[in-house]
Formats: C-alpha cells, structure tokens, sequence
C-alpha cells in the first residue's frame, strides 16, 4: 500500500489585483503594499521615537536651568531627561534585537517577507 501524498498549490484570491502580490511573479508569499504599509510604519515610529527623545531632553534641560534652585524642580527635570534617556536607549535595543534576530534565523523582518519552503 502506497503512502497518499498531497500536493499543495498556492491558493490565489481572484478578488485581488495581480499588482498586490497575488501573481505568480512575486509566488504568492509577499504583498508588495503590505510590506510597504508596515516598513513605513516602522519607520515613522523610530522616527516619533527619536523625535520625542529630543524634545524631552531639551524640555528636561530647560526645566532644570530654570528652576532656580528649587530641588523639586530640578529632581522633575532630572527624572525627565533620565526617562528620556532610558526611552531611547530601549527603542535602540529593540531595533538591535530586530537585527540579531535577523542574522540568527536568516529572513529580514524588517521588509516583512515570509520565507517560502
């Protein structure tokens, strides 16, 4: 008796257009638009983030060369410019830990790319 084997094709949604993705040029593992949608995304977030980095390092800064000597001013803007730093430091981490990541198990998650078998 013979082992049944199953032959597994892509399956191919006719309601999208072969532009998409959805073509057998691109093998149907990947939507162009989707890849874009999301590396764009992530990218404006690391962008946010630095952005916010540098607008609370600045507003700590201020806030302590205005205080006046005050200790609970200048204890507020220490702890501003310390969770400034620590916000950048972990956005930093989590994009580095997307990279090893990528070099241990060799497909790019950044450009959101499923590996086909």
């Amino acid at each position: 008796m013979s082992p049944l084997i199953a032959q597994v094709n892509p399956i191919y949604n006719p309601a999208i257009n072969s532009r998409l993705g959805n073509s057998a040029i691109t093998g149907g593992n990947t939507i162009p638009i989707f890849n874009l949608v999301l590396n764009n995304l992530l990218v404006l977030a690391l962008s946010i983030a630095g952005l916010y980095f540098f607008v609370n390092l600045i507003r700590g800064g201020y806030e302590w060369i205005t205080a006046g000597g005050d200790k609970e001013s200048v204890q507020k803007a220490r702890q501003r410019i310390l969770n400034a730093i620590i916000g950048a430091i972990v956005t930093f981490a989590v994009y580095s830990i997307t990279l090893v990541v990528e070099y241990f198990f060799g497909f790019n998650i950044l450009s959101f790319n499923i590996p086909t078998v």
